[in-house]
């Protein structure tokens, strides 16, 4: 592990020290702030789990790909669906006021 990851780099947790995930480094001082940006199993989540990691502990860290990068067409098609209901539940909502 490289002990100067840049601003939208992403880390996985590989000493235990941490619970499973992707984070992303949003802050590159020392401590290093990293959000964890997916669960256990990699699917995409907001955990808005924010964790401090001193720069001489990234040993327990190795390099991760960016789980936003790319197109999967079963994310396209839920977020469109999630987009419908909600925008479908808005103007019901407005009607019944």
């Amino acid at each position: 592990m490289s002990d100067s990851p840049a601003v939208g780099d992403h880390l996985r947790p590989v000493d235990g020290s941490r619970p499973a995930g992707i984070y992303r480094v949003v802050g590159a001082g020392d401590p290093l702030a990293l959000l964890r940006v997916t669960d256990e199993q990699d699917r995409r989540r907001a955990t808005g789990e924010l964790v401090s990691v001193p720069r001489e502990s990234l040993l327990g860290f190795e390099p991760a790909a960016d789980p936003d990068a790319g197109f999967t067409p079963v994310a396209w098609v839920r977020g469109l669906l999630s987009g419908s209901y909600w925008g479908l539940r808005m103007v019901l909502d407005r009607f019944r006021s």
